[in-house]
């Protein structure tokens, strides 16, 4: 009988041996002292602003970007418009000299015809009296 206790303590032991596997734990639960969970919020509250912030900034940085290359273009215009009105006003103060240079012609030109009306209408009074003298005494 002896054998039989022995030989059941001995199972009995080993059968407690082998199931007393030591067990990982996964705990969702870690402890902190309150102030470092506080500072942990904070710092996650921060970090949520911030990627709102980035991204809000991220959204203004390429509408600036459109609105730059949208006023770009039309400086491009502007300037082309601004080179083209210059051609224009150059050809308009060509076209101004050239009409005062034709006005002076014709100003000198005047004054050759009215001297030259004027020295007809003596010439020609002269004539007339003298014919009229002539055909009028004689």
């Amino acid at each position: 009988m002896k054998n039989i206790i022995l030989i059941s303590f001995i199972l009995i032991s080993l059968v407690g041996v082998s199931q007393t596997k030591p067990q990982k734990q996964y705990t969702t639960t870690i402890c902190f002292p309150v102030n470092i969970g506080k500072q942990i919020l904070l710092d996650l509250n921060e970090l949520d602003r911030l990627k709102k912030q980035s991204q809000l900034d991220g959204k203004q940085i390429q509408e600036l970007e459109t609105k730059v290359s949208k006023e770009e273009g039309l400086i491009k215009f502007l300037e082309q418009k601004d080179s083209t009105s210059q051609v224009i006003i150059k050809d308009a103060e060509e076209k101004v000299k050239l009409l005062e240079e034709d006005n002076k012609d014709l100003r000198g030109d005047i004054k050759r015809i009215k001297t030259k009306n004027t020295i007809i209408e003596i010439v020609s009074g002269a004539v007339v009296g003298a014919l009229t003298y002539i055909l009028v005494f004689k």
